[in-house]
């Protein structure tokens, strides 16, 4: 059932009358519901990062025998199930991780990816723009390499996936906080990112260069067209040619796909803006969810990409590959709710069942046999990883 933030009492009531809390709610309300889970002793599942605040109930759930687990979605989720397999294998023939690149997504399925954005909304397409602006660090050999927010877009390369093709990727949050957990060397290299098609980053570089992705600032739009908002993004006169002057502000060509995409979505057109109040994102999402958004019998796409490089006591050294791909269902569940819904889902009936038994507040990688079970019966609704090795 969904409840508001200042139903704490029937919150309250509700975890003390039932087994088990699977939390799918804003990570804002977490620490209250961790403190009456813990007030119950009931265990709690959620796909959500684990925050510092959540973290810092460790103790007492270790005392009360309370199991607090994060991080169990798509991402973060099953990525952390697939690089705890590989790293299980590689430790177990006495290798030692040299580097380690993991990268996920949700996408439209090939055959769907029809529109120039190249992407379209899986999941609640604000929490899209906002997560894209959260910064993020990996390692370089042991060396922390910080990437501000507002620069997440400016640091994306491209990477190549047998079978799949080419992606750009830019960095997902701070990896090594997950350093210690995974058990890695202080001198590896470590990435953790998010793929997207060619063309994305450039478009959010844009985004951001002309403030479009903030979501602090409200405005009235009553009586104002899209033509006139955007003229208004570069203060410029809207009886100017507002595509050039937009152009001329970002010192691109005329013709540059980012105005030709911000042509599509509609920015430039003379007609009223379709909400009255709102930030410059509310907007952008608005003009969006009109083109970016799933037609009946069009598929999503979760891919999951791990690659780690090893060295053996021989000291040769391989690159092992566990990839895994899946659609959504055709006028079905999409991939990314199967991907986000189905991790918490075996989680909580193992749970109960008693095949997990741990306390405290956890992820995956801080209970490294986790992902046994799980991936074992998530490959039974086809979210399986094909596995590769190459030698170096």
């Amino acid at each position: 059932m969904s409840w508001a933030s200042d139903q704490e009492e029937l919150l309250d009531r509700l975890i003390g009358e039932h087994d088990i809390v699977v939390n799918m709610i804003p990570k804002a309300h977490h620490v209250m519901v961790v403190r009456l889970c813990l007030k119950h002793r009931k265990d709690m599942v959620t796909t959500s990062y684990e925050i510092p605040s959540v973290k810092a109930f460790d103790e007492e759930a270790k005392d009360k025998q309370v199991l607090i687990l994060n991080e169990l979605g798509e991402d973060p989720g099953m990525d952390h199930m697939g690089t705890q397999m590989l790293l299980d294998e590689i430790r177990a023939e006495g290798g030692r991780v040299v580097s380690l690149n993991s990268y996920s997504s949700g996408l439209p399925s090939f055959k769907y990816n029809n529109n120039p954005m190249g992407y379209k909304f899986s999941w609640e397409p604000k929490g899209v723009f906002l997560a894209a602006q959260v910064p993020g660090a990996y390692l370089k050999e042991g060396k922390r390499i910080p990437v501000p927010g507002d620069q997440l877009f400016d640091k994306h390369w491209l990477v190549d996936i047998e079978g799949l093709g080419t992606f750009e990727t830019y960095p997902n949050k701070d990896c090594t906080r997950y350093l210690e957990p995974f058990g890695l060397d202080e001198d590896v290299s470590f990435y953790r990112g998010l793929l997207r098609f060619s063309g994305y980053c450039n478009n959010m570089r844009n985004f951001i260069a002309l403030d479009l992705l903030n979501d602090h600032d409200t405005y009235s739009f009553e009586g104002r067209t899209y033509r006139q908002f955007a003229a208004s993004l570069i203060g410029c006169d809207e009886a100017e040619n507002v595509e050039h002057a937009i152009a001329s502000y970002l010192k691109i060509d005329n013709n540059a796909d980012i105005i030709n995409r911000l042509r599509w979505i509609g920015i430039f057109e003379d007609c009223q803006i379709s909400i009255e109040k709102g930030s410059k994102l509310d907007v952008l999402v608005d003009l969006m969810l009109k083109k970016m958004t799933y037609t009946p019998g069009e598929t999503d796409m979760t891919i999951i990409h791990i690659e780690v490089i090893s060295e053996f006591p021989d000291h040769h050294r391989e690159k092992r590959l566990a990839t895994m791909v899946k659609d959504g269902i055709p006028n079905g569940d999409s991939a990314m709710s199967l991907a986000v819904g189905l991790p918490p889902a075996i989680a909580t009936r193992l749970i109960l069942e008693g095949r997990i038994m741990a306390s405290g507040v956890h992820m995956p990688p801080t209970l490294p046999k986790l992902y046994q079970p799980i991936l074992e019966e998530l490959a039974s609704y086809g979210f399986e990883f094909q596995r590769r090795t190459i030698k170096l």
